[in-house]
């Protein structure tokens, strides 16, 4: 398996939690019974897939750095703060809407990285794709 076909199917798998934290209301489910209600479900991972962009953030400016126009390690940090505390100190939808634009402010990231040769087109497209899904989940699960 090549490298574009793994992060396309492990990025898309990524999304799928979320579709079906807001497609699952729609078939009367609307809680897990180990994971509680679907929207606490879909905030907590929420706060974990941006994490972990944070984190690819984090891998590329270390291992790029003379090639980034700006500290990565600063704007991933501050992108994931800011869902942080709206997480722990705000209302649901206050949650799902930050994680919602926090994945758009995180999109523009990946945006720069492209202009600088650091990621291909394919992975921004990939990128693009998941986020559009993931942010119109969000969107659906806090109204």
């Amino acid at each position: 398996m090549n490298d574009r076909k793994l992060y396309s199917i492990l990025t898309m798998a990524g999304v799928a939690p979320f579709i079906a934290c807001a497609v699952l209301p729609m078939f009367g489910v609307y809680s897990l019974e180990l994971l509680g209600p679907l929207g606490d479900v879909a905030a907590g991972y929420g706060l974990a897939i941006i994490s972990f962009l944070a984190g690819i953030h984090w891998a590329t400016q270390l291992y790029g750095l003379q090639k980034t126009r700006f500290n990565l390690l600063l704007v991933s940090n501050i992108v994931f703060v800011v869902v942080w505390l709206v997480y722990a100190l705000g209302t649901l939808e206050a949650a799902l809407i930050i994680q919602a634009l926090a994945l758009i402010a995180l999109l523009g990231v990946d945006r720069w990285l492209l202009a600088s040769g650091l990621i291909t087109q394919h992975y921004y497209r990939v990128r693009g794709g998941a986020t559009i899904l993931a942010m119109a989940s969000l969107v659906l699960i806090a109204f």
